[in-house]
């Protein structure tokens, strides 16, 4: 910023939840001048990154010991504007995974350096370091104040039309009800913000919502590698799959711990047999992408874990939009993160989406300069282009997950071709293609959405390249076809299935 004076000097901000989007808005906003107020439901965690992933009681973010993955996407953007932070997770032992050192068998030897290559790097490491270490980089900020556990139930404004928010009711510890009074509210409480029912009390139009139920359940399993055991290099079996009943990934972490993690349906009940660690090990050992991982002679459950595998249910794809029509329905409140754009975990975005919808808000103050319609209406476009195309995506891959696990074929026959354009064609192609590899890379990352990484001419006629090879070549390159559950859930009635565990 220079050293003249900061564009949002004089401003005081409550910032409701301390999570990775609320400690994200905090110190951006603090970086830029503004006096930040943090209200956190949830108590404070431990000094200790070990002893908060044991013992921290987080029942606001119920994903914080999930697996988690930090896309390229928010890499970038802390390397390009908050280095500081980035040499702190590093420091913490959270790694840089780059998987262009790691490709397909096909394509070892193949992939020759290019522009943009930097930015195809994801940090990985667990959610609870990564909020710990940014939690005390935020604390250490001259201009915050962080209330922790402080609730807040609800907001002050003034009677205008639309409404203008001028602070928030908090509820501090000793009990009492008390107010805040600021310029403005950034709502990033995550998903399971009450933020439209506080707007709905203060006179506000109703918020533009969409919702969707995301149709599974999740469940992980905390490991840590043996010494000396090296971590499974990459083979023919992939670490990431979809079997229709069944999505499974690794997801390797900092200090030789790494996750696995299964979806599945809600509808299949049986498998909710995965919350005990016994057939959730049984499951992973049968696996040929994760019997690697989960071998009891490279790995160990981790013993630091608070429950032996968690999970969670009632997972949703919502979008709220507080600009209808250009015009904002709430004047000096924003909501970002979950809290606006919340989607199916399973993709891995939730954290980038959050850090970078908290840097668009930034902006968008700095760049309105006062004028909180303006800001409302720059961040709600930015979102648009760069957040909500992605909770679309989730949506339409939700919805052909759900209907592929009931076994039901694509109606339409635009959804029949591209079903057979992904699954016979990019899902092999991105193993044998340095293109496909890399548009597949960029997706993932967030660098591109699903429709722009393999609609281009390019990556389409590779594609349908490799289509046209045949039978035999897709045996060589392609995953097996998924084997049918029933193989599969007669090996955990074996092991002694009991009980049905409650999903949380």
């Amino acid at each position: 910023m220079g050293s003249g004076r900061m564009p949002l000097t004089g401003y005081r901000v409550a910032v409701i939840g301390a999570g990775v989007g609320g400690l994200a808005a905090t110190y951006m906003l603090a970086r830029s001048g503004a006096e930040v107020a943090v209200f956190e439901r949830d108590p404070s965690p431990p000094d200790d990154v070990e002893a908060a992933f044991a013992t921290w009681k987080r029942p606001g973010a119920s994903q914080i010991r999930h697996s988690h993955v930090f896309l390229g996407r928010l890499r970038v953007l802390l390397r390009d504007h908050y280095p500081e932070l980035l040499e702190a997770l590093l420091l913490a032992g959270m790694k840089e995974i780059r998987p262009l050192d790691h490709p397909p068998p096909a394509l070892r030897g193949r992939l020759k350096p290019e522009p943009g290559d930097e930015d195809l790097i994801a940090l990985a490491g667990r959610r609870v370091t990564f909020e710990c270490v940014l939690r005390r980089l935020v604390e250490r900020h001259p201009r915050v104040q962080m209330y922790s556990p402080a609730a807040v139930t609800g907001l002050l404004a003034s009677p205008t039309r639309p409404p203008q928010v001028s602070g928030v009711w908090v509820e501090r510890e000793r009990g009492g009800k008390e107010a805040f009074r600021c310029h403005f509210v950034v709502d990033a409480s995550g998903r399971h913000s009450v933020v439209t029912r506080w707007l709905s009390s203060i006179g506000c139009a109703a918020v533009s919502e969409s919702r969707e139920s995301s149709g599974i359940l999740y469940f992980t399993r905390f490991y840590r590698q043996l010494p000396n055991r090296p971590a499974p290099e990459p083979g023919h079996d992939p670490w990431v799959g979809d079997w229709d009943w069944i999505k499974f990934a690794v997801f390797p972490a900092e200090d030789g711990v790494f996750s696995l993690t299964f979806a599945v349906p809600a509808s299949k009940t049986e498998l909710k047999s995965l919350a005990r660690g016994m057939i959730f090990d049984r499951m992973a050992r049968a696996i040929p992408g994760l019997r690697d991982w989960a071998d009891a002679k490279v790995s160990e459950p981790l013993k630091s874990a608070p429950r032996p595998v968690e999970a969670m249910g009632g997972l949703v794809n919502r979008r709220r939009s507080f600009v209808v029509d250009k015009e904002p329905v709430v004047l000096r409140l924003f909501a970002i993160g979950d809290a606006a754009y919340c989607t199916n975990p399973l993709y891995g975005r939730g954290c980038s989406q959050a850090f970078l919808h908290a840097h668009e808000l930034t902006q968008a103050l700095v760049e309105a300069n006062g004028d909180f319609r303006l800001a409302a209406v720059l961040l709600d476009d930015v979102a648009r282009r760069n957040i909500e195309p992605f909770y679309r995506a989730s949506v339409l891959a939700d919805r052909d997950a759900i209907r592929r696990a009931a076994g039901q074929k694509a109606t339409a026959l635009s959804d029949r071709m591209l079903e057979i354009f992904f699954r016979n064609g990019v899902a092999i192609a991105m193993r044998t293609d340095p293109v496909v590899y890399r548009a597949f890379l960029r997706m993932i990352n967030m660098f591109e959405t699903p429709e722009e990484a393999f609609l281009q001419p390019e990556v389409i006629a590779r594609t349908l390249w490799v289509m046209g090879q045949g039978e035999g070549f897709r045996r060589q390159h392609g995953w097996a076809p998924p084997p049918k559950a029933e193989l599969y859930l007669a090996q955990l009635r074996a092991a002694g299935r009991n009980a049905q565990p409650v999903v949380h």
